[in-house]
């Protein structure tokens, strides 16, 4: 059983790796990862470098730890119920991963954007085409060359489209940004021909 001390700790904590994870998205806004010292970090956050050191071994770890926490908390997202039948990715399932996207905006902005880890990037692109592969294979017979070339097109397209309705202010509807999402992914340029 938890103590009114331990969990005053345990919120202290939660707060102060919030506060160090809030203060790296606009540093992240204005140079690549790579660039950002801890120092830099830790005086935007008001913090002293002990206490950095006490939850982080350095920035990448930082970094990390975010990374794989999103990765845990999309892959829920997208094995929900949504894909369950045949693996189908439907407009559900992208409004579920939209919704995520929306919610973590500007911290997702900067991860896919030039100045994130591009090993975090090809960790979502696997993610998604662990999930799109099965319906690539479903419409068609494909080789697996061409189903590869595929997956890849629709993905970084996916994500490309994310990174830049996230970056003009998510202006347009998740239903609508998912609508859009599976009509290039099932009909492509045609799903938008003018009879």
């Amino acid at each position: 059983m938890k103590t009114a001390n331990n969990e005053k700790t345990d919120y202290r904590i939660r707060l102060t790796k919030q506060i160090i994870r809030q203060n790296l998205v606009p540093l992240m806004k204005k140079y690549h990862i790579s660039r950002i010292s801890i120092k830099m970090l830790c005086e935007r956050a008001g913090i002293n470098r002990s206490t950095f050191y006490s939850h982080y071994a350095d920035i990448y770890d930082l970094l990390t730890q975010i990374q794989q926490e999103i990765i845990t908390e999309l892959s829920e997202h997208i094995s929900g119920s949504a894909f369950s039948e045949q693996n189908k990715l439907t407009v559900e399932a992208l409004e579920q991963i939209l919704n995520y996207a929306k919610s973590n905006a500007e911290l997702f902005e900067v991860l896919l954007s030039d100045n994130g880890d591009f090993a975090f990037q090809r960790e979502i692109m696997l993610l998604a085409q662990q999930k799109t592969i099965q319906t690539l294979q479903d419409m068609k017979q494909l080789s697996p060359n061409v189903s590869e070339y595929l997956q890849y097109f629709v993905v970084n397209g996916a994500l490309s489209l994310i990174q830049k309705w996230l970056s003009d202010g998510a202006k347009e509807s998740v239903p609508e940004m998912a609508e859009l999402c599976s009509t290039l992914l099932f009909k492509g340029l045609s799903g938008f021909k003018v009879n």
